[in-house]
């Protein structure tokens, strides 16, 4: 053989195995992705006695804004390392209203949240 083709299929083969590597690492880490964060539910919040998922308040912000009858899904979580939201987007409370709507409000622009006593139709 000539030295060229020697030093080409050596090279090849080589180039080979690290492309092999790569595909595989990438496999690898994707379904570990998949089987982790994939479909990722917001924190919930939760005070025993006072707030559940089904309890509905009003949520009063500053700036005389309230929202009346919301219940609290969530909240972003800012502590994770790798997040799919933008900095901006970190530490919102998740509310929805009767209609289904969700709303994310800053969890600091939160001023008071007021829950009204248990009734038949609210009760948990």
């Amino acid at each position: 053989m000539h030295p060229f083709e020697e030093t080409v299929s050596v090279a090849g083969g080589i180039a080979a195995a690290v492309v092999g590597v790569v595909i595989v690492l990438t496999l690898f880490y994707r379904i570990l992705y998949w089987m982790t964060d994939a479909g990722a539910k917001p924190d919930t919040i939760s005070i025993r006695g006072v707030l559940s998922k089904e309890t509905y308040a009003t949520v009063y912000l500053g700036g005389n804004e309230k929202f009346d009858r919301v219940r609290f899904v969530g909240f972003t979580n800012s502590e994770t390392l790798k997040t799919h939201l933008p900095y901006e987007l970190n530490g919102m409370v998740i509310l929805e209203d009767e209609q289904q709507r969700r709303f994310l409000v800053r969890a600091k622009s939160i001023r008071m949240i007021v829950v009204p006593p248990e009734t038949g139709s609210d009760a948990v």
